[in-house]
């Protein structure tokens, strides 16, 4: 699956295409009570801790998966 993505200062982004091995996309609002550390690989930990989550819109959803480039 191709992840597009025009965000170019991530460490992931490659010509504006995602090459993370898995990427994590949570709720805003529990992406802001997550740690910045956390990731796809705490998925099950999550849903466990916190449950799914549900939106109304794109607008209200964020990229757990973001590590700036050099970081």
């Amino acid at each position: 699956m191709e992840v597009h993505c025009t965000v170019k200062n991530c460490r992931w982004w490659e010509n504006n295409y995602c090459i993370a091995q898995g990427i994590l996309i949570t709720s805003d609002e529990l992406g802001e009570m997550l740690p910045e550390s956390y990731d796809y690989q705490q998925t099950q930990s999550i849903v466990q801790q916190y449950g799914e989550t549900s939106v109304d819109s794109c607008m209200a959803t964020c990229c757990k998966t973001f590590e700036a480039a050099g970081g």
